[in-house]
């Protein structure tokens, strides 16, 4: 699996750029319920997750799928480099990973809030498409994120779960 971590790695390097999202898809990798991670200025992936909130190199981020799954790359239509300024500046504000509807919280995250979030604070507002505002009550899904019309899907990768 390790290999096919890095050979992931190899691909995706030669395309992700500074706003970039990286949608996981549904499996036990993701606690059935999917996970994003947007691209930050730096490369790194900035992500609200259980265990807290990252900013992991490509292949720390790759290493999180154990079980396998799919890696969807979006390409933001707009903002996508102010969005990954903003990601980069605020995942030191999540505090703890919970399913808060408070859209104008950031301490209290998970992952695709923190997205919609990055993006909203920037000229491109809701990427949900449902006209919502930061001061709404709302939960934001990672499928409304891999489905958003401000998000072009650019590649799609395997990662291939252990063979026994």
């Amino acid at each position: 699996m390790q290999e096919r971590f890095r050979q992931v790695a190899v691909i995706l390097n030669r395309v992700v750029q500074p706003g970039d999202i990286l949608y996981s898809s549904k499996g036990w990798s993701t606690f059935l319920v999917g996970h994003v991670g947007i691209v930050g200025e730096d490369l790194r992936i900035y992500h609200s997750h259980p265990r807290g909130a990252f900013a992991d190199s490509l292949p720390s981020y790759i290493s999180r799928h154990k079980f396998g799954g799919a890696l969807t790359l979006l390409r933001p239509k707009q903002g996508g480099l102010a969005a990954a300024v903003w990601a980069r500046e605020n995942i030191k504000m999540v505090e703890k990973y919970i399913f808060h509807p408070a859209l104008d919280n950031i301490g209290a995250n998970y992952c695709s809030k923190f997205i919609w979030q990055a993006f909203f604070a920037t000229d491109v507002g809701d990427i949900t498409g449902w006209r919502l505002a930061n001061t709404q009550k709302h939960w934001i899904f990672p499928f409304q994120v891999k489905n958003s019309s401000s998000l072009e899907p650019i590649l799609l990768v395997s990662i291939e779960q252990k063979s026994s």
